[in-house]
């Protein structure tokens, strides 16, 4: 079954008129008649039949229309992508969903190296929303988004990194020697809401204590930790940025509990040339980022 086939197929499926599905197409109404019977003599089934409101697809056309519906679009984008899209040149504004801390971690090479590549497109960065992101993704209204766990079954899914957490504090908090996870966990600390892969390591101690704090944003952590005596645990990949600009110290806590892993998720299928095009180069950008330089002794379980 040819590709121009297929596309009929599928306009006439979710139109389900042939007169709607001529004008989807841009043909006329016999062409569609025309290659609806081919369609029709090559699956040996009737395929569709007329009700009052239109064409009703038989149960074969239901199993085809599940095995080949997006066979037309994917070709197209891809075509589409092969023949005319050029980074270099593209003027497209692309659309990235992170947590403030992927912002942290990522942009610094993100931002300079999308720049080198399509120096005349624009990068728009939206905070992610794990429960707005797999519609966004599906419709287009964000290209890709960046989470440290799976956001729904049908978006395609690509493993970025795994990210190891350490305790942070201000410089000077643990005196002459390393804290160990039993003394950490009876201290107050700093919480973070809606961070999955936070709640993931959270999940590993007990409920905070009387004194604890609760953000909604990583960015406020370094300033409250640098004037308490408050901990937090953080991704690794922030550590060097904030105890470099507040005086801060962190300890690796153990890889085999507190470890978590960020994952890239795009739409189903690609919705323009634009948009494959920056969903790949980003996952690999992403995977390049290379991981900071260890800090600190690792912590014991005490």
């Amino acid at each position: 079954m040819d590709l121009n086939l297929l596309r009929v197929f599928v306009a006439v499926y979710e139109a389900p008129t042939v007169t709607e599905a001529a004008v989807r197409l841009h043909m006329a109404q016999p062409s569609v008649t025309q290659a609806l019977n081919r369609l029709r003599a090559e699956a040996q089934d009737p395929l569709f039949v007329r009700s009052g409101r239109g064409l009703v697809p038989t149960r074969a056309a239901t199993q085809l229309y599940a095995t080949v519906g997006d066979m037309p679009a994917a070709a197209e984008a891809a075509l589409h992508s092969l023949s005319e899209f050029v980074p270099g040149s593209t003027r497209e504004t692309f659309r990235l969903a992170l947590t403030d801390v992927g912002q942290t971690l990522f942009l610094p090479t993100l931002g300079p190296e999308l720049m080198r590549v399509a120096p005349q497109s624009r990068l728009d960065v939206v905070n992610l929303d794990a429960d707005r992101a797999p519609a966004a993704l599906r419709v287009g209204e964000v290209d890709l988004a960046v989470s440290s766990t799976l956001l729904a079954a049908d978006l395609r899914s690509s493993m970025i990194r795994e990210d190891l957490y350490c305790c942070i504090a201000r410089r000077g908090r643990f005196p002459g020697h390393t804290p160990t996870l039993a003394e950490v966990a009876v201290l107050p600390r700093i919480v973070m809401k809606g961070s999955i892969g936070h709640t993931l390591v959270e999940s590993g101690f007990p409920p905070p204590i009387a004194g604890s704090i609760s953000l909604p944003a990583f960015s406020a952590i370094p300033a409250v930790l640098a004037s308490s005596e408050l901990i937090a645990f953080v991704p690794h990949g922030v550590v060097p940025y904030w105890a470099a600009a507040w005086d801060l110290e962190a300890w690796p806590l153990p890889a085999t509990q507190f470890t978590s892993r960020v994952r890239a998720h795009t739409a189903p299928r690609a919705l323009s040339a634009a948009s494959a095009w920056f969903t790949e180069w980003t996952i690999a950008t992403l995977r390049g980022v290379p991981d900071p330089p260890p800090t600190g002794k690792p912590m014991l379980p005490g």
